[in-house]
């Protein structure tokens, strides 16, 4: 849906939407993701009437043309085929439909390609109007411009969406929890262990983003033991995939097939290190140094602005969250770190995968 909005509108060809930003030297196109999805349109201050053009006939007037969608459903599947050839990929995809079970992210936000075939024009139009209404949309601009003349041009346009609202839908988590294999013909061996995290709203949040940091980078304990000192991967470290309610924080290693066993054993200390209060508050002040200055240098340009503020407003988050992200980054305490990996990372709640030849 995101990607069709930027093509064909009713007074455009998408070759000539291409052509109109192209002409001011300025970007157009879409975002999506596991959440939320939208458009961006990135203009110098004079040519900001063409880019609310584009936007406004994108959300208010877009053409669903079957050859478009062909074109762009080819391009999907050649992504996502492309993706099936790197292992980590592959073992993701699986890991997160073993953790997320019937739940939406069990499948990642590029589909799959049972899904990618099936979507019809009327699939699109039907989203296309369930969710492009008045209260699901934010607005957001960044940058050179007037606030009391752009002000009420953004207000006509946004008045123009349809009014309504998009209900909630929870949805529960079932996990296949245990460990599994899964052979490949690969020539490395990947590893993976999954456990619940917190969503985007949750108070420990925060945390996560520290424990995140924690186990990952080439300073980190986790990588400085796993790869530095024993030889046993070409990469260590954490990641999470994060929902408004729900979320994973998982482990993952690339190493030989002979020795993954090993860095399974090194994963399992290193929580138990975390959970035993081991940290040190030097590796602490560390992780909220790097986590306050990547924030910073996250947001010096005005399209990363401009998307954290419509991001944070459409999650319900404070717009402008730079300090009050520097502190809660420095409220977390190594206590705080302990009781996070106690709560969250327990066998009982784990899925782990091992992918080898």
């Amino acid at each position: 849906l995101a990607t069709l909005l930027v093509k064909d509108t009713q007074r455009r060809t998408a070759e000539e939407v291409a052509r109109a930003i192209e002409g001011v030297g300025g970007s157009f196109h879409e975002f999506s993701g596991n959440n939320s999805f939208g458009l961006t349109a990135e203009v110098l201050p004079s040519d900001i009437t063409l880019a609310l053009q584009l936007l406004s006939d994108a959300i208010l007037r877009p053409a669903f043309k079957s050859a478009t969608l062909e074109i762009e459903r080819e391009s999907a599947l050649a992504s996502l085929q492309e993706s099936l050839d790197d292992v980590v990929s592959v073992g993701r995809k699986i890991m997160r439909a073993k953790f997320f079970g019937s739940h939406p992210f069990a499948i990642e936000s590029g589909g799959d390609a049972a899904g990618l075939r099936a979507i019809a024009l009327a699939d699109l139009r039907a989203l296309y109007r369930h969710l492009i209404v008045s209260g699901n949309a934010v607005l957001a601009v960044a940058g050179d411009f007037e606030p009391k003349k752009l002000g009420p041009v953004l207000k006509a346009f946004l008045a123009k969406l349809p009014s309504g609202q998009v209900a909630q839908r929870p949805a529960k988590i079932i996990s296949t929890v245990g460990d599994f294999i899964e052979q490949q013909p690969r020539q490395q061996a990947i590893v993976f262990q999954a456990f619940p995290g917190p969503g985007l709203q949750s108070p420990d949040y925060p945390v996560s983003e520290v424990a995140d940091e924690l186990f990952s980078g080439m300073s980190s304990h986790l990588f400085e033991r796993v790869r530095e000192e024993k030889s046993l991967a070409y990469f260590v470290r954490s990641n999470r995939m994060v929902g408004l309610e729900v979320g994973l924080f998982y482990f993952y290693a690339g190493t030989s097939p002979e020795r993954y066993s090993e860095v399974l054993a090194e994963l399992d200390l290193e929580i138990l290190r975390v959970q035993q209060g081991r940290v040190t508050a030097e590796e602490l002040r560390r992780c909220q140094i790097r986590l306050k200055a990547g924030k910073r240098m996250s947001q010096q340009t005005n399209s990363a602005r401009a998307m954290q503020a419509a991001l944070n407003a459409i999650y319900g988050q404070p717009v402008n969250d730079g300090p009050l992200y520097e502190a809660r980054i420095e409220a977390v305490t190594l206590s705080d770190l302990q009781a996070f990996a106690q709560k969250y990372f327990q066998r009982s709640q784990r899925v782990q995968l091992v992918v080898k030849p």
